[in-house]
């Protein structure tokens, strides 16, 4: 639908009538109707014990699958606090890399080369992060090492605050590095949690919850970052973004994550809802 769109806006010019870029929106907005329209059966599941296949249950609409996605992620203290701290990462980042290009813009001594080697940095975190998830994961512990790679690496985003010409362009870059190097520990750690903490029939829509909280809090991020940008000023909206960025390991840090020395080896049973319209 995106790419169909995108060629239907380059090559039909503004007539005067409604704009083409409103068809966008309007076309997500009715394929959300079309999703929520969905009816599910579910396929026949077979008994643990006997591997007699059960029934496949009557027809379930999307809205229940989305809203039992919800209930075991927030239902379980150690995915809860995996989504939260997930969220109020991207929710930091976003707002501080909302604001860069205006920041740098505005400074003279601050170019858009600079600019690029400090995302680029980001990008270098990530992967060195995810390679030391397995290595850290195994001397600590996997909960153990998703909770003092935060306590390490994310108060270097208070760092980034302090982003300017000269030698503190260096100081933000590597305080975004260290930070991107925990979020690629959480990348590798925290997704492999989360798949061994939900049932095999719930993987789907765990991962839609998870996704859904993380992409949000981009969009979310980009319009808060804009907001106190403009109201407070780009220096404040760096330093709000940076101080969720510092704190956003806290909820994994106190939760029973940090008590997890091995992986669950085994996802607790799931027993789904009863299909909507049929009672409980």
């Amino acid at each position: 639908m995106r790419d169909v769109l995108d060629v239907v806006l380059v090559a039909e010019p503004d007539r005067g009538g409604l704009h083409p870029r409103l068809l966008e929106p309007l076309a997500y907005l009715a394929s959300a109707l079309g999703l929520l329209g969905i009816g599910r059966r579910r396929a026949p599941t077979a008994d643990a014990e006997t591997g007699a296949k059960a029934a496949p249950t009557g027809p379930r609409r999307l809205s229940a699958e989305i809203a039992e996605g919800l209930r075991h992620v927030l239902g379980s203290p150690e995915l809860r606090a995996l989504a939260l701290t997930a969220t109020l990462t991207n929710l930091g980042a976003q707002m501080i890399n909302a604001v860069l290009p205006v920041l740098f813009t505005r400074d003279p001594q601050l170019s858009a080369g600079a600019l690029g080697a400090y995302w680029a940095a980001g990008g270098a975190g990530i992967l060195l992060g995810a390679g030391l998830a397995r290595r850290f994961a195994a001397r600590l512990g996997h909960g153990r090492a998703l909770g003092l790679a935060g306590l390490w690496f994310a108060p270097g985003a208070l760092a980034v605050a302090l982003i300017g010409d000269g030698p503190w362009l260096w100081v933000a870059g590597a305080g975004w590095l260290a930070v991107m190097t925990k979020t690629g520990i959480d990348n590798v750690l925290g997704v492999t949690l989360r798949q061994h903490l939900t049932p095999d029939p719930l993987l789907g829509r765990m991962n839609a919850t998870f996704r859904f909280l993380l992409t949000g809090a981009l969009a979310v991020g980009s319009v808060l970052g804009g907001l106190v940008g403009e109201v407070a000023g780009v220096s404040a909206a760096v330093w709000a973004g940076a101080l969720c960025l510092a704190g956003a390991f806290l909820p994994v840090f106190h939760s029973p994550v940090r008590r997890l020395r091995e992986l669950p080896t085994a996802a607790p049973p799931h027993r789904p809802a009863a299909p909507s319209g049929t009672g409980a």
